[in-house]
């Protein structure tokens, strides 16, 4: 288990510990098994962990590649893996796939022309989680039919896709990725708070599954962008130039910061320079404008740091019942860097889930070494990862503590030895 999950090759593995490529699969299909039950009976008790508290949590999605072999030729397809992270415990409260081991494309097609699913709307349809083969095809060629041909973007089936399983679209994975966070997290907390990455389609499922708790004031949510692409100097003089704006907001408005803590004493520094901010700006503005202008334009958050360089934060629900503490404890803690760093960790520590690099050579068509060539390892994978991150990592430089032990999911670091003899 520890070589999955320590950037060791699978060909590796079979060189490391004498076994074939089947007996690694054998073994990751049941440590899949023994991860996904020793989390389901820790995680009905999750929701008391979050009451009477107010947590944080970030969501992002990352693309996988899996390599594909095609009529002789190389390429690749994408599947998207989504995680929400507690902020303060970096607990990884879900980690989805957006793929479906169960249904073959082919079968899928048959079923849907039976039951007359391509005659109707989609939000009619009998079976619209999941893409048929041929409408994925022709969504693919129309926005990247330029690029490439069919063969490089067809799904599956005659066309020797490893696996036998179809894509969920992405519509659908967003509300199922939340709907699963819903359920995990309970309804104990006092308020819950989403940081999304403005990817389109989150922040509209997160509202549209807690309508009546937005309502209540007891669900906030919040887009963020950020510049991406920066290299790492540019991104380390960027935080060095927002560490140095902090530090002077903070002495230049001292009187300033007095009055806030008088009325406000339960503020950090940090929070009272952000209410501030957010009172200079918009403390002019009726609610409702102000509202509008949260929700579209957002806070232009003038404190870089390196991991988000040029953030913005749109808050999309100030229905004006935070007050300014509120909303300035909320903005100073507005991130998606827990996800994000799960992220990078991923890609660190599983040779599969690295980026591809495109190539000149090959009109820009990436290829992976080490990715999977079965996209069913894609989920396994991300599963196994997810539970040894929460329940088996303890970081060198940190508290000694799992993100699990942290949340209180576990009084101490869950072993191997642990792991293969549940039942």
């Amino acid at each position: 288990m520890k070589c999955l999950v320590n950037k060791v090759p699978l060909s590796r593995i079979c060189e490391i510990h004498d076994v074939s490529l089947k007996q690694i699969h054998s073994k990751m299909d049941f440590l899949y098994r023994q991860t996904v039950a020793f989390a389901h009976e820790r995680e009905k008790r999750l929701d008391v962990c979050f009451e009477d508290r107010k947590p944080f949590f970030s969501t992002d999605i990352q693309t996988i590649l899996v390599n594909w072999p095609v009529k002789q030729r190389r390429g690749t397809i994408p599947l998207l893996h989504m995680a929400t992270v507690h902020k303060f415990s970096q607990f990884v409260v879900a980690a989805t796939v957006d793929y479906d081991a169960g249904v073959a494309p082919d079968d899928l097609e048959t079923i849907m022309a039976n039951c007359g699913d391509f005659g109707l709307a989609r939000c009619m349809r009998k079976h619209a989680r999941l893409w048929a083969a041929s409408e994925y095809q022709d969504s693919l060629m129309r926005s990247q039919g330029a690029r490439f041909s069919k063969d490089d973007i067809a799904t599956a089936g005659k066309l020797r896709l490893p696996g036998h399983g179809s894509r969920v679209r992405g519509d659908a994975f967003k509300f199922a990725h939340m709907m699963l966070v819903k359920k995990l997290i309970g309804d104990r907390f006092k308020t819950a708070n989403y940081c999304l990455d403005d990817e389109s389609g989150l922040a509209a499922a997160v509202c549209a599954l807690n309508v009546e708790a937005i309502k209540a004031g007891r669900v906030n949510v919040a887009e963020i962008s950020f510049k991406k692409g920066m290299i790492n100097d540019d991104r380390q003089a960027l935080a060095s130039q927002g560490r140095a704006m902090l530090t002077n907001a903070i002495a230049s408005e001292s009187q300033n910061m007095a009055l806030v803590k008088a009325d406000f004493p339960h503020l950090s520094d940090f929070q009272a320079i952000t209410l501030i901010l957010l009172w200079k700006n918009y403390r002019a503005l009726p609610p409702a404008e102000r509202a509008a202008k949260l929700a579209k334009s957002g806070v232009p958050w003038p404190f870089h740091t390196k991991s988000e360089p040029f953030k913005t934060i749109r808050l999309k629900t100030d229905l004006d019942d935070m007050g300014w503490d509120g909303l300035a404890r909320f903005f100073a803690n507005a991130t998606i860097h827990p996800v994000d760093s799960y992220f990078n960790l991923a890609r660190r520590r599983v040779p599969a889930f690295e980026r591809g690099v495109p190539t000149a050579s090959n009109d820009q068509r990436i290829w992976h070494a080490y990715s999977f060539y079965n996209p069913e390892m894609v989920p396994k994978m991300a599963a196994i990862l997810r539970f040894y991150y929460n329940y088996m990592l303890v970081p060198r430089d940190g508290d000694g503590q799992t993100p699990a032990m942290r949340l209180g999911l576990a009084k101490g670091k869950i072993y191997v030895r642990d792991l293969l003899s549940y039942s």
